[in-house]
């Protein structure tokens, strides 16, 4: 899966399964597979969002 922020409405058909999505417009970073984020970025509907780092839990911060 991958994350955007999709600056206008995309409609996507897959290419390698029967599948379609239709993506809203928002200033919020969404989740998808690849291959609609993918298409999205190069038609420049959407901007890819960097994952956000997991944070160390407590006990691993004082293993460390």
């Amino acid at each position: 899966m991958a994350t955007a922020i999709f600056q206008r409405e995309f409609n996507y058909s897959s290419r390698t399964q029967n599948a379609g999505w239709s993506v809203r417009a928002s200033p919020d970073p969404q989740t998808f597979p690849e291959e609609l984020v993918a298409a999205a970025v190069e038609a420049g509907a959407a901007e890819r969002v960097k994952p956000a780092r997991k944070r160390a839990s407590s006990k691993e911060a004082d293993n460390g």
